[in-house]
């Protein structure tokens, strides 16, 4: 391999890794908020003593469902 062909090989390879890192980033961040969706619509079926629970992640808010004996007051 000639160094032209080298370079553009490694430019290829830090693009493709790039664009893959940050197509599965976004993947997270959608998976991330149609778990929240399945969480809400959890919690509202439940009876009174469940309470959504909402906590911070590198993909934004993460939403659960718990019950009350779980969480101090």
């Amino acid at each position: 391999m000639n160094h032209a062909s080298t370079a553009t090989f490694y430019t290829q390879l830090f693009l493709s890794m790039t664009v893959g890192l940050a197509l599965g980033a976004l993947g997270c961040v959608a998976g991330q908020k149609q778990l929240n969706r399945i969480a809400v619509n959890t919690c509202k079926a439940q009876p009174d003593y469940h309470r959504l629970v909402s906590m911070s992640s590198w993909v934004g808010d993460a939403k659960y469902c718990m019950h009350t004996r779980y969480l101090s007051n």
